[in-house]
């Protein structure tokens, strides 16, 4: 899929209400769809819709659905994550490259790329990390765990609960999606504890990153995002 204009509607996506960051409150319109709240604004030409979907897989495909289903062409996925190596320390801003759902056992479905021209923008508007977001439906608890997971991939990565699922959805969708995380915790021992400690910092950073990737959007010529075929880890 091809978005040319640069009146093609954006959909911003978050598991916490924390984590959509100043959006609701700029909203112009807020529609019930499918039980969850749609939040409308504008920015110049752009429809921007915004939802906060809940935590976990599950929440994240339905939230990305609605979205879509309510007109966005454009996916965006915002909010924390965990860091899993040793640089990607709390505040660390990771935009998603690759996202692998961690604890699915059908191989040729779990990993999915982000549009690269819309990851491209993003990082020239936002800095930040580039690496994988390893999706699963339970918090990374433990360092055995921590290591377990980090071991398979190579370079950045972080855990999360919905990117994988999420992106999934825009992809058969035929909708380009990126997402932009703020790390609040080291994944492993006191990750609850750095996570309560962190979050209030960390939980809109990345959906109001969003603002910069719009102006971006609006002065690039010829920026194309589409949606790339997902590959399965061999």
């Amino acid at each position: 899929m091809h978005t040319d204009s640069c009146d093609v509607p954006i959909g911003i996506l978050s598991a916490l209400r924390g984590e959509l960051g100043s959006w609701p409150g700029r909203a112009e319109r807020t529609r019930r769809i499918a039980g969850l709240d749609v939040f409308e604004s504008n920015r110049g030409d752009r429809p921007v819709l915004a939802t906060v979907a809940g935590v976990g897989k599950v929440a994240a495909a339905h939230g990305a659905s609605v979205l879509i289903t309510a007109g966005a062409r454009i996916l965006l996925i915002v909010g924390t994550a965990g860091g899993l190596r040793r640089g990607l320390v709390p505040g660390t801003m990771v935009h998603c490259r690759t996202a692998f759902q961690a604890d699915l056992a059908v191989r040729e479905t779990r990993q999915v790329e982000a549009d690269p021209d819309l990851l491209a923008a993003w990082s020239s508007a936002t800095a930040g990390e580039t690496g994988w977001f390893l999706t699963a439906d339970r918090p990374v608890l433990t360092p055995w765990r921590r290591f377990r997971l980090a071991r398979a991939f190579a370079g950045p990565c972080v855990a999360d609960m919905e990117t994988a699922a999420a992106g999934a959805v825009a992809h058969r969708a035929g909708v380009p999606w990126a997402a932009l995380r703020a790390v609040t915790d080291r994944a492993g021992w006191g990750a609850s504890l750095g996570f309560r400690k962190n979050y209030p910092g960390q939980a809109g950073r990345a959906a109001d990153a969003v603002e910069d990737l719009l102006r971006v959007l609006a002065s690039t010529s010829g920026l194309n995002p589409a949606a790339s075929e997902p590959r399965s880890r061999p």
